[in-house]
């Protein structure tokens, strides 16, 4: 098994970056991915006269994948995250859903246990383990880690955890697979501004799937399928997820374009995954019970 390190760390995810490591298709890798790197004096500040702190994200690779080339599919299985003992969750003038409705920031840190969150000496809560940032080069110009796109990047989807698998669209020679920012829980939107902000070990196996057109990022759970579409304006992301999944149904069941839209239109769920970010993410889940 390959073992990548927080030594390999990018900011931006780019076609120039230079591997971390060269893998094949079938490989499992484990990859370290980085703590919480905002210092605790970012939020004794007044921000009402200093000036907000730079959004940067931190994440680990990138991981060429040999014979892996536009136009494939890089399949991500997901089989283990392993927590570090210490979390934080964050907000203020300059992030969160509501970023205009507050004048100070917020730091709290929090213990992971044996599973548990331990939010406070009364509230303990079950991990709810996630990626938020998993995503491959894109062939045109860089885009920071903190943005999420057709080459997945920071779509905060709850799904993308342990048992599952993250379907992406391969833009250039090798991938160039990059993946960190794990939250060791997140509610739907992560409203807050973060999830709770954790360093971790991901355990995954890669699998080139050759010559599959594939528009956008999905998710595969062992009962569904989450379409993803990220977009500046959430409405527009909406309607990207749902004619994924639209063209899914028409190719896995050979119906119309009115069956599969009246399909989703019944039986699928649209959920916002975050609104935080500087473009927004949402998913359209397809239960495999209605596709069978």
């Amino acid at each position: 098994m390959y073992n990548i390190t927080t030594k390999n760390i990018i900011h931006v995810m780019s076609k120039d970056n230079q591997p971390a490591v060269m893998v094949k298709s079938g490989d499992r890798l484990s990859v370290e991915t980085a703590k919480p790197g905002i210092p605790d004096e970012v939020f004794t500040k007044d921000y009402n006269v200093d000036p907000f702190p730079k959004r940067i994200l931190s994440i680990t690779g990138p991981i060429f994948v040999e014979d892996c080339a536009p136009g494939d599919v890089l399949r991500i299985d997901i089989h283990k995250i392993d927590l570090d003992s210490n979390g934080k969750m964050w907000m203020g003038q300059w992030m969160g859903l509501l970023m205009d409705e507050v004048d100070h920031c917020f730091l709290k840190k929090v213990t992971v246990e044996n599973g548990v969150v331990n939010f406070n000496e009364k509230i303990k809560f079950p991990v709810k383990t996630m990626v938020g940032t998993i995503g491959v080069a894109p062939a045109k110009e860089d885009i920071a880690c903190l943005y999420p796109g057709i080459h997945g990047g920071n779509m905060d989807v709850p799904a993308a955890t342990v048992g599952n698998t993250v379907y992406l669209p391969v833009q250039v020679e090798g991938g160039l697979l990059s993946l960190g920012d794990v939250h060791a829980a997140m509610g739907a939107g992560e409203v807050l501004g973060t999830g709770i902000e954790i360093g971790s070990t991901v355990e995954i196996v890669l699998t080139v799937e050759k010559n599959r057109k594939l528009g956008a990022p999905y998710v595969e759970t062992p009962v569904s399928y989450e379409f993803v579409a990220s977009d500046s304006d959430i409405l527009t992301a909406c309607k990207e997820a749902t004619k994924a999944a639209i063209a899914f149904i028409q190719n896995e069941i050979e119906c119309s374009f009115d069956e599969a839209y009246a399909l989703v239109g019944q039986t699928g769920n649209l959920k916002i995954a975050q609104v935080v970010n500087p473009i927004f993410t949402v998913t359209m889940e397809v239960l495999k019970s209605v596709l069978a």
